[in-house]
């Protein structure tokens, strides 16, 4: 009969194994070897785009609620809100909290041209 400290069956040999002669690390199973990859160290990277701070202040909070809030009341339809996407992304330029686009880069030329032609020109 089996001593009950001698564990599973399953277990067996390799836990009763002697080492008959020194071993590297490797050999032995160390873990911290086992997780090491590669020798080459990972270099991280910030993103092309989409990375810029966050409004801890919430300088822009206004234009932000706008925006969810339009977007409650449109169930959830973007296309109905983007006047107020452009606010809020315009405010956040303003205020140094990302870089500076062309409102054309981000998606929102049609709605520039509207405006343009909205307006009355002087004489």
């Amino acid at each position: 009969m089996r001593s009950a400290l001698a564990g599973p069956a399953w277990f067996g040999c390799s836990a009763r194994r002697s080492r008959s002669r020194e071993e590297t690390p490797a050999e032995a199973g160390d873990m911290s070897t086992a997780m090491n990859f590669g020798s080459k160290s990972f270099q991280p990277r910030p993103p092309d785009k989409g990375a810029f701070p966050l409004d801890h202040f919430g300088e822009c909070g206004a234009f932000k609620e706008q925006f969810l809030e339009c977007l409650r009341q449109s169930g959830s339809e973007s296309s109905a809100c983007r006047p107020r996407a452009m606010a809020y992304l315009q405010c956040r330029m303003e205020r140094q909290l990302m870089a500076n686009e062309p409102l054309e880069k981000l998606g929102f030329k049609d709605l520039i041209d509207e405006k343009s032609e909205a307006k009355p020109e002087k004489l």
